[in-house]
């Protein structure tokens, strides 16, 4: 009975196009880890062996100074691999200590999993007989933009820059993904702890409340019958 369940609900999620995959509504994470998808793209539409920064913003649109100042491609042994900063203070930092093995995402080229640094490194490709052999990734368009994923397709990324009209059309005639999932632009997401905890309003205490027993000024225990009420417990940490 469960084998028929089973192959019933694999049915209807094949049939309805259904797919699984993520879009992290952090923008940051989406300028760094996309930033590196969008550079494997790039390296891919070169195809060349040799790549340089240089060559691939031609496939972005206006690439920004900044941006090309923190991007880097090394050629290590027989694999391409693209490189890009990771500001001190950014909010990817976390979401990377916790997934960049899964992702292979690394602290150098062909180095160990990044849990600190200040550049990621992925794998755009390898070289292989003298030929180029990219790194496999899938794409796929969502609010008028391209989304890029891995093989595992667990986690969609916004392409950082933008590819140009040609390059988009490319990316997708070449690593369309088959039934990707609903993907919209993320929003910016704030990580302020003075946004997150907030004052509670004052309230006025009834008139039916009396306090008991003469205290300490700094005894705020209020008495309702039998229960006494402490406003701010004593919390051990």
């Amino acid at each position: 009975m469960k084998k028929i369940l089973g192959a019933l609900v694999f049915a209807i999620c094949f049939c309805s196009g259904i797919s699984y995959g993520d879009v992290e509504p952090d923008v940051e994470l989406h300028n760094v880890i996309g930033g590196l998808y969008s550079l494997v793209e790039a390296v891919e539409l070169n195809g060349k062996i040799n790549p340089d920064v240089n060559q691939l913003k031609n496939y972005f649109n206006n690439p920004s100074t900044e941006w090309l100042n923190n991007i880097k491609v090394s050629r290590s042994k027989n694999s391409i691999w693209v490189g890009i900063s990771i500001p001190k203070q950014s909010t990817s930092r976390r979401f990377l200590r916790s997934n960049s093995d899964e992702l292979k995402i690394t602290n150098e080229p062909d180095g160990y999993a990044w849990i600190g640094g200040n550049f990621a490194w992925l794998k755009a490709a390898d070289v292989v007989n003298g030929k180029l052999k990219p790194v496999k990734i899938f794409a796929a368009e969502g609010d008028g933009t391209i989304f890029l994923t891995d093989e595992a397709q667990k986690f969609w990324w916004q392409t950082n820059p933008t590819f140009n009209f040609r390059a988009a059309k490319e990316i997708l005639r070449r690593n369309e993904a088959e039934n990707p999932p609903e993907l919209h632009i993320p929003s910016e997401v704030s990580h302020s702890i003075y946004e997150s905890v907030k004052p509670s309003g004052v309230i006025k205490v009834p008139d039916d409340i009396h306090l008991g027993r003469k205290k300490s000024s700094y005894n705020m225990s209020i008495e309702m019958g039998d229960v006494i009420f402490n406003p701010i417990p004593n919390t051990k940490y």
